[in-house]
């Protein structure tokens, strides 16, 4: 079954977003943070109630938010992230490019 095609939705949604990407590695026996800035176009938005009861219980009561965009960006499950100063970790990535977006599933960092 063909599914529709949104991203001119999304191009009318769309807001500019900058998002920085945290990575911590060891080098030379130091905990070193790297910090990579993504700039993209897309929407941030609450998860809904239901999409919050299928997510693991312990998470539940945390801030969740979907990010829907036109383009892949360079984040994955359990990465790091800031927006607007706030922490997260991005919990979940669906490429529904063939629809013409992606979609990524992120909560508010407990850490």
């Amino acid at each position: 079954m063909r599914q529709p095609k949104v991203d001119f939705v999304l191009n009318c949604w769309s807001e500019p977003i900058e998002l920085i990407k945290i990575t911590t590695s060891i080098v030379d026996y130091q905990n070193v943070r790297t910090e990579e800035i993504i700039n993209f176009k897309g929407v941030i938005q609450p998860l809904k109630a239901e999409q919050i009861n299928i997510k693991p219980l312990e998470t539940r009561s945390w801030k969740w938010f979907m990010i829907h965009t036109r383009a892949e960006i360079a984040i994955n499950t359990n990465d790091k992230i800031e927006i607007d100063d706030k922490r997260y970790k991005v919990m979940d990535k669906n490429n529904y490019s063939r629809n013409g977006f992606y979609e990524y599933h992120i909560v508010e960092s407990y850490e």
